[in-house]
């Protein structure tokens, strides 16, 4: 694996799509990486650069290529918060090539490439769902939800569902989006046997104990 050029990295960060277009047929250029892995894709996410999203071919694998964390570019946009990248991943095509091959028929095209996207998980087994949550990015998980209902089932290699995410960060308009707003009933599950409604107990007798008046103790 080639270090990426300085260039390389500047143009992904400021979303010189002209620089792109210019070497998008030299191959050295998207297999370039940072130290810890990322690609050009993972630097524009983490700078919110939808331009250079759009100008990429919509079979690239940078789409689906993994950082040392395990994260692709739709976990970095999750992070940082870009409804508008979200937004282009779930809606252009994409197609995702069988693994090893270049025919595209025995790849994934469409809804199940989309599906296979969102449902992507990083070394820690969070799907870009449970990064937007543990972030408090409502919008991306109206997004992510609104696509795909079922992520709200998924949970990470700690047990942490996205409800019991969203209840203990105290982000509860994030949680009452998922228990009111789709037609499944989301995964309670959270870390030690801690359920979201344990999660959501305990919060709420802290945040009773701060509310007391001046002089009671």
């Amino acid at each position: 694996m080639d270090f990426m050029d300085h260039s390389v990295h500047e143009a992904a960060a400021s979303g010189d799509v002209d620089f792109l277009r210019a070497n998008i047929a030299d191959d050295d250029i998207l297999l370039q990486k940072t130290p810890n892995g990322s690609n050009i894709l993972h630097i524009a996410a983490e700078f919110k650069q939808k331009n250079l999203f759009e100008n990429i071919p919509n079979q690239s694998p940078l789409f689906w290529d993994t950082n040392k964390k395990g994260n692709t570019p739709l976990h970095v946009t999750a992070r940082v918060g870009c409804d508008d990248i979200v937004k282009l991943l779930l809606t252009q095509p994409v197609s995702r090539l069988a693994s090893g091959g270049v025919d595209q028929e025995s790849g994934l095209t469409g809804k199940e490439a989309h599906k296979e996207l969102v449902r992507r998980t990083n070394c820690e087994m969070d799907t870009a769902l449970l990064v937007a949550v543990r972030y408090g990015h409502g919008g991306i998980v109206n997004l992510l939800m609104e696509f795909d209902h079922e992520l709200c089932c998924l949970t990470n290699s700690a047990n942490e569902s996205p409800l019991f995410l969203a209840v203990r960060q105290g982000f509860l308009s994030i949680a009452r989006s998922i228990l009111q707003e789709y037609q499944i009933c989301p995964s309670f599950q959270g870390t030690q046997d801690v359920t979201a409604l344990h999660a959501a107990i305990t919060r709420t007798g802290k945040e009773a104990a701060g509310n007391k008046l001046p002089g009671i103790n």
